[in-house]
């Protein structure tokens, strides 16, 4: 909105200076050179009665020189902007004027070239990056018209080439520049790269203001030509190994964790990191012997574009990454809970189909890390506040896009780095995406009410500050409006930075999955009531300011912050009061604004303030009430449909765990039937996508196991209840691609880094065990807000995933292409889940000890530990991700069992680190270092087991009762 106001006070300014000063100065004055009798009058010094010369002709004759100083610098930078041409300030008394004349001329440049009000100045992400290369999937070409000529590429040296791109709404050359050279500081360069007129006649003389529409030029360094390696003799094969579990599973008595993570399923669902934290994409590792001789490829394999499928900011009915992640992060918290419940040889309650594909749709929108980059932005703002002595501003809005965060104030106010302003009015400002870090001190939510409202036409998510707004009333269609106040108070459930806030909801009943957050939200009937415990609230916390010396809670904030973090009271209603009640609240709302007070309602206004006015499910208008214009954007809903489909989704977990059936399992994993979910998807479209024909039966990688100290597997104790080991299988003379799941994803025996998301697809693939996959479910899974038979997405990352693979020993793709029949499949390749499910085999009760701990080294982690948290990426995981844990969570109670029956309690421990590493939170598996420990006599292990338990789950968390019983027994027996 100041871009706005900025753009029309330039225009005013340059009208009134070079049209209206002359104007004013003929009107007054006339004109500025003296009569033939004045001029006698000066000359002969005869004095200036009244000063009648002084002030029609000397001051109106010195303005006009002050006029002219302004206006031709004024013209020359305008000239020089129609030509894109860059002016020398080198005149330093004309050095001043023109500074001011090119940001007066750009500020209206910018105004009056696409701006749709406070959004305009919100940045967005997306580029159409035209380039003859195979560097993205699917990228749209721009078609340009004569009139829409793209300006004309300069020379450039013969190791650099251009890539012309087309600016879309909100784009920086510093973002253009990021996602195309790969630094955003290159961006000088295409300043100097791009010359001419654009399409709409402009120029881009300043890099901080550039146009939808305008087309770029980038210069980007040519990659040097690869030259063929002389064909190698293949060295000796050998098998890929799995590495030993690490030091945090094997030796110490005490199994080392690290910090709780948020983990796949969101907040409360996380998990605890054994190995180093990464948010990298997994990688791929070198093969471990030269790659066998092949034909040479006529082209180097060029890495798949990440943003070549733009991912959605909201699910088809409505709900936000922001939103979606809360959801997400309760799903997981309830889903731990389940893992908790769950018994040796059981599965828990998982979606079925709509409600699976809700969970994708959500996933696939979900925004955590932009969650937590605005909570750490929100808590770097009060920790400032609070350490300077600084007043915290007063916000109005903020503004997420892919690649920075748009802080809006009502007030202008200087706020510390990474925190950049836009304007010299300081009232807009941004924080670029990983630039900020969470204080390591404990804050206090400065903006606790801070929700969002739905998605802006720049393509970011639109938050407004309720508690500074006061009053919004929600008007428009009921069924809209009614979505929109359940999607405000599902956020205010679960955001961050709305820790403490109480939200009471009016007329909602059953609008909300149950246990959101039972301490934030409560539901009430008696509104008389609610009216006189608000006054009651709120004339506590008035006494409370005063002792303090504060007079807002925003003040309080930031200098009050010791014992109470001055959360606000957030009243949502779906039914407006009638009579005495309504005038109630209403004077308690106005006469105590600044008290935390905020109230949301449907329909009527409560009181004069802002409104949303929803017009249909893509459309809506904030009024602010005179604080800035209309503002459209698209609401943010729950309702319908999906939120049927939610409360469906939460009510799986509320199902008990049903007994596992084994032998499908293990038919699934070796690919021996296809999951029933997707079947008749699979053959419902599988001819309108291209497949890939294959061997029908994979070939099986064994990996060898390496004994690791302490939890190696003694000669004297291989009489543990069992059968022999497992006869060996079948092993190619020549390292295959090795995936690995079952903690850090990576890939093994890969030359390079597969492209873009290359290992999703082979990890994909390579779960369906020989199956083959066809098209149309690659497409569904791994781009589910995309799908249709038109979407090629799969092919074309499969193409570049074959180049990046290249050719077995004997010629073969390593990835066939396709054919008009059958699927992708990667017959020549392992994975550690498979070669898992092949150890255990369909009765978990008959397997091999050897193959039991074989089956159990495999794990290194949790499952699917350390993939990408872009948004889109991996989000069909989390049933293969249940499935593996359960699976692990058996396994290891089974060989804890089984060696804690002949006392061997190396092998016991192993199992019971194995189970905790791969579900963290989950107290089963320290319930079998518990139980180890007590069958040992172990006292100090036992003591630092559960300290370390308590460390890692919550030291305020009650354990479950299993877990409380085992302690009371173990305490009783050891310390007697």
């Amino acid at each position: 909105m100041n871009k706005l106001f900025k753009g029309l006070g330039a225009l005013l300014a340059i009208a009134a200076i070079v049209v209206g000063m002359p104007l004013v100065l003929i009107y007054f004055a006339g004109s500025p050179f003296p009569t033939a009798d004045q001029w006698h009058a000066i000359v002969t010094f005869v004095p200036d009665y009244g000063n009648q010369i002084l002030f029609t002709k000397v001051l109106p004759l010195i303005v006009w020189a002050l006029w002219a100083a302004f206006t031709g610098p004024f013209l020359v930078e305008l000239f020089a902007s129609f030509r894109g041409a860059t002016t020398r300030k080198s005149v330093g008394a004309f050095r001043a004027q023109q500074k001011v004349a090119a940001g007066l001329i750009g500020a209206v440049a910018l105004t009056f070239a696409g701006f749709s009000g406070l959004s305009g100045a919100m940045p967005a992400n997306a580029a159409t990056v035209q380039s003859v290369s195979l560097g993205s999937v699917a990228a749209p070409t721009v078609v340009q018209t004569p009139a829409q000529q793209a300006p004309s590429q300069p020379q450039t040296p013969p190791s650099m080439h251009v890539e012309q791109v087309s600016v879309q709404e909100g784009d920086t050359l510093f973002g253009i520049s990021e996602r195309v050279t790969g630094d955003g500081n290159n961006y000088p360069e295409i300043v100097e790269a791009t010359q001419g007129v654009q399409p709409d006649g402009q120029v881009l003389t300043d890099p901080d203001l550039i146009q939808p529409g305008w087309v770029v030029n980038v210069p980007v360094a040519d990659a040097a030509t690869p030259v063929a390696p002389a064909p190698a003799t293949a060295a000796p094969p050998s098998a890929p190994q799995a590495p030993t579990p690490s030091g945090g599973v094997d030796a110490p008595a005490t199994p080392h964790v690290g910090a709780v993570d948020s983990g796949p399923d969101g907040a409360g669902g996380g998990s605890v990191k054994v190995t180093a934290p990464s948010d990298a994409e997994p990688t791929s590792s070198p093969r471990q012997t030269p790659t066998p001789t092949a034909e040479p490829k006529d082209f180097a394999p060029v890495p798949v574009a990440e943003s070549s499928v733009e991912v959605p900011l909201m699910t088809a009915g409505g709900i936000g990454g922001i939103l979606a992640a809360g959801l997400l992060g309760a799903l997981g918290a309830l889903r731990l809970q389940q893992r908790r419940r769950r018994h040796k040889g059981e599965r828990i309650a998982l979606p079925q189909r709509e409600t699976e594909n809700l969970e994708l749709s959500m996933r696939m929108v979900e925004d955590p890390i932009g969650v937590e980059e605005i909570d750490a932005a929100l808590r770097t703002l009060q920790a400032w506040a609070e350490d300077s002595g600084s007043p915290l501003p007063e916000l109005l809005a903020v503004q997420v896009s892919t690649d920075e965060i748009s802080f809006y104030l009502a007030t202008p106010s200087t706020l510390p780095a990474p925190f950049e302003s836009v304007f010299d009015d300081e009232t807009v400002w941004t924080v670029r995406t990983g630039t900020v870090r969470a204080p390591e001190r404990a804050t206090v939510s400065p903006y606790p009410a801070l929700a969002t409202i739905g998605a802006d036409a720049q393509g970011g998510l639109l938050l407004l500050d309720l508690e500074q707004i006061g009053s919004l009333n929600v008007t428009g269609d009921e069924k809209i409006a009614r979505g929109m106040l359940n999607a405000l108070a599902g956020e205010f459930a679960r955001n961050p930075w709305s820790d403490n806030i109480r939200v009471t909801l009016v007329g909602m009943e059953g609008q909300l999955p149950p246990d959101l957050d039972r301490y934030r939200i409560r539901e009430v009937q008696d509104v008389p009531a609610l009216v006189r415990n608000l006054r009651a609230d709120l004339e506590d916390r008035r006494e409370a300011l005063d002792s303090y010396g504060v007079g807002s809670v925003l003040e309080a904030r930031s200098r009050a912050t010791e014992l109470e973090s001055w959360a606000p009271h957030v009243v949502i209603m779906a039914e407006m009061p009638l009579g005495s009640i309504r005038e109630e609240l209403a004077e308690l709302v106005a006469r105590m604004p600044r008290l935390g007070i905020a109230t949301i309602a449907q329909g009527g206004e409560l009181v004069a303030g802002a409104t949303i006015q929803v017009s249909s499910e893509r459309s809506a208008e904030y009024r602010s009430g005179g604080v800035v214009p209309p503002l459209p954007f698209r609401p943010q809903i729950l309702a319908g449909d999906e939120l049927a489909l939610l409360l469906e989704l939460f009510a799986t977990t509320q199902q008990p765990a049903q007994l596992a059936d084994l032998p499908l399992e293990h038919a699934i994993a070796a690919g021996q039937v296809a999951d029933d979910g997707d079947a008749a998807l699979d053959t419902e479209l599988a001819d309108e996508f291209e497949t890939a024909a294959a061997p029908s039966e994979r070939t099986v990688v064994s990996v060898e196991i390496v004994d690791s100290g302490d939890v190696a597997v003694p000669a004297g104790e291989q009489d543990i209840p069992g059968e022999g080991a497992t006869k060996a299988h079948p092993v190619p003379d020549w390292p295959v691609p090795y995936v690995r799941v079952l903690g850090p994803v990576d890939v093994l025996n890969v030359d390079g880094k597969l492209p873009g998301r290359g290992v999703e697809f082979l990890t994909f693939l390579l779960l369906q065990g020989s199956a083959m996959v066809s098209g149309a479910l690659l497409q569904k899974k791994l781009w589910p807000d995309t799908f249709s038979a038109d979407n090629n997405n799969a092919r074309q990352l499969a193409a570049h995933v074959r180049a990046a693979l290249g050719n077995a020993p004997d010629g073969t793709p390593l990835l066939p292409e396709g054919r008009s029949s059958g699927g992708f499949s990667m017959p020549q390749a392992g994975m550690d889940w498979l070669d898992f499910c092949r150890l255990i085999g369909p009765d978990l009760s008959l397997t091999p000890n050897d193959d039991l701990i074989s089956a159990i080294r495999l794990v290194r982690g949790q499952p699917f530990d350390g993939v990408s948290r872009r948004k889109g990426w991996w989000t069909w995981r989390p049933v293969h991700e249940e499935t593996m844990r359960a699976a692990i969570l058996d396994a290891a109670d089974e060989l804890t069992h089984r060696a804690l029956q002949t006392g061997k309690f190396s092998n016991a421990r192993l199992g019971a680190r194995i189970a905790q590493s791969a579900d963290p939170l989950n107290e089963a598996g320290w319930r079998l270092e518990i139980e180890t420990a007590m069958t040992a006599g172990d006292v100090d292990g036992f003591n630092e087991i559960v300290d370390a338990m308590f460390e890692v789950i919550g030291v305020d968390v009650d354990a479950d009762e299993e877990t409380q019983r085992l302690i009371d027994e173990a305490r009783s027996k050891l310390l007697g």
